[in-house]
């Protein structure tokens, strides 16, 4: 048997003939269809007159043998192939005979035998039990029946105060769920507000990126293209002049559009691999000109233990660079500007760097040397009267490599010089399993990749922009290349130059009226999975690839990326146009025509 022993069950049973009757009829009520029998070591039977299963000589043995089991249960097999059982129950002190008519199998071997058994014991435990507390609780009830009597006028008192208590509990609680309903009604009007006002700065920043873009499109790219011409030396220097202030504004553009974006939580990290010796030196080549023409000494020092590759935001990294750079070469008149990467600290898995740009400039008076990281600020008034800038540069560094899980201080003694020290946290990668991010090209100044080669075949380009002074640029850009032009205002006259022409490459406009180049990206990927429509089209007809489409776009938000390449193009360039990434595209498209043949030009 399972549990606890027969013997131990009853402990808390009272002796006498009336609780072997109760037990009796418990385990008969549980049971009924079973043949129950109670031996008591008082002599009583029950019940007194029972058809039993056995006969007499065998029940007779079945209690001699229970006696002799010492309380452990036994079986017993009569002649007519019935099973009886005996047991020694001490807690009622009597011995308890049980039979299930028709069963053929030995209870006892069973488990499930025994589990029933058990309970049927159990259960009239607690029936004894149940009894036993009932009747102390009659006792409680007539106790306090009693304390009642005696003290009627301070329990009256007590229900009072309880129930006054309760009132007010009732009332407060209320007064908290109306409270409650009001504060946050009113929190979900501000959320609310709060994200439509977030809504409305996101549209404001990347319409006040687009059109502050566009027209700088056209002064730089006019200007690139004034310089080549054949200008005598005053008007190559004005020329050279609105290019140099152009780019100069971009940067400031860029520089307020960078601070609201992260004001804003626009701003979201990239997490890839990437060379950081590579990224230093990109930046370092950037300055190496500038620091020559100015006779400073320039240094550069990596940490040789520093690992190969660590993954991280590898432009945003190299944007905090050039900031700290390009303010270490301004305020340095002579002396030396030094770049030093060091380790703090290095795991298998993580790298603490430490980044120094260091100078021999002007330095920081010490009660200015916290508010250089605020907005709009520098280290003296005079500062911006006499080298320019809009006081953000630093404090965009400061919130670039906050979000980026870093922090950055500046040490300087005035009139000697300054080093900014900034650390970052970042996962060392592992060359063999990764491919290395390289840094975007086209944002600052400086960063204006080599000129591509003209392109090898005469490229058919369809150039979709709205704006005629872009258009004009652009077609110029292109021709040069050598490359035939059809341009279409908007994304209806894309589809009808398609309708009518074959093309090898499609610079798409994304801002435009009538049809957005989204909208007519999304239509061109539509038709060419029709092959019913697509035969309408001369220029998709016979096409065994997808068309190439490179969206051309003012916005330079991460989303409006994913905007491009979610509608179906290929790629995208953001304006202002570096004219080498337009000439490289054109130059790889060329490539990729000519190596795989193009559809031919239908007649007329």
């Amino acid at each position: 048997m399972t549990g606890v022993e027969f013997e131990n069950v009853f402990d808390d049973l009272l002796d006498g003939d009336e609780e072997l009757k109760a037990f009796y009829q418990v385990l008969r009520e549980q049971v009924p269809q079973a043949f129950i029998q109670l031996h008591g070591d008082n002599g009583v039977v029950l019940p007194e007159v029972v058809d039993q299963p056995c006969s007499s000589e065998g029940v007779a043995q079945l209690l001699e043998k229970t006696h002799a089991a010492g309380g452990k249960p036994v079986a017993e097999q009569g002649q007519d192939g019935e099973w009886c059982y005996g047991l020694r129950v001490d807690k009622v002190s009597a011995v308890l005979l049980f039979s299930l008519p028709g069963r053929t199998g030995n209870l006892l071997a069973e488990s499930h035998g025994r589990e029933l058994l058990q309970g049927v014991i159990d259960y009239a435990l607690l029936q004894q039990e149940q009894q036993l507390l009932q009747i102390e609780n009659e006792q409680i009830y007539r106790q306090i029946g009693v304390l009642k009597q005696k003290h009627t006028a301070l329990i009256e008192d007590n229900f009072r105060q309880y129930r006054l208590i309760q009132d007010k509990e009732k009332e407060y609680a209320r007064t908290l769920e109306s409270e409650i309903a009001r504060q946050t009604a009113e929190l979900r009007n501000t959320n609310a507000r709060l994200e439509e006002a977030s809504r409305l700065q996101s549209e404001f920043l990347a319409n006040m990126s687009h059109e502050l873009r566009t027209p700088m499109n056209a002064i730089i790219g006019f200007s690139d293209l004034l310089l080549e011409l054949k200008l005598d030396k005053e008007s190559r220097e004005y020329a050279q002049t609105i290019k140099n202030a152009g780019m100069n504004l971009l940067v400031l553009i860029n520089d307020i559009l960078d601070l609201a974006k992260i004001e804003a939580g626009r701003i979201e990290l990239d997490n890839s691999p990437f060379d950081l010796r590579e990224t230093v030196d990109n930046v370092a080549n950037l300055f190496r000109i500038p620091a020559r023409e100015k006779k400073l000494t320039f240094v550069v020092e990596i940490a040789p233990e520093l690992p190969a590759l660590l993954y991280g935001d590898n432009n945003r990294l190299r944007q905090i660079l050039i900031n700290l750079v390009g303010n270490a070469m301004k305020f340095t008149a002579a002396g030396e500007v030094a770049i030093t990467i060091g380790l703090q600290d290095l795991t298998s898995e993580r790298a603490q760097v430490v980044f120094t740009v260091r100078d021999s400039g002007i330095g920081i008076p010490p009660e200015r040397q916290q508010a250089i990281f605020d907005k709009f600020t520098q280290a003296d008034g005079s500062t911006t009267r006499k080298y320019g800038g809009t006081g953000l540069g630093l404090a965009i560094c400061h919130q670039l490599v906050q979000l980026m899980g870093g922090s950055i201080s500046v040490k300087s003694v005035e009139g000697q010089g300054s080093s900014f020290y900034f650390t970052l946290p970042l996962k060392v990668a592992r060359p063999e399993t990764v491919v290395v991010a390289r840094p975007e090209q086209g944002r600052d100044a400086e960063n204006i990749p080599a000129e591509a080669q003209p392109a090898r075949s005469a490229l058919r380009v369809l150039l979709v922009e709205d704006n005629p002074v872009n258009q004009r640029l652009a077609s110029i850009i292109i021709k040069k290349q050598g490359c035939e032009l059809a341009v279409a205002g908007d994304g209806i006259e894309a589809l009808v130059q398609l309708e009518k022409h074959v093309f090898d490459l499609v610079l798409m406009d994304v801002q435009m009226p009538n049809m957005d180049g989204l909208e007519a990206t999304r239509r061109i990927r539509k038709i060419e999975a029709s092959a019913g429509t697509r035969a309408q089209y001369a220029c998709l007809r016979n096409r065994t690839k997808p068309l190439s489409i490179i969206g051309l776009t003012a916005h330079a938000r991460k989303e409006d990326e994913q905007s491009c390449y979610g509608a179906g193009m290929n790629g995208f360039l953001t304006k202002p146009i570096i004219r080498a990434r337009l000439e490289a595209v054109l130059v790889e498209e060329a490539d990729g025509c000519a190596a795989q043949g193009r559809p031919p030009e239908p007649a007329g």
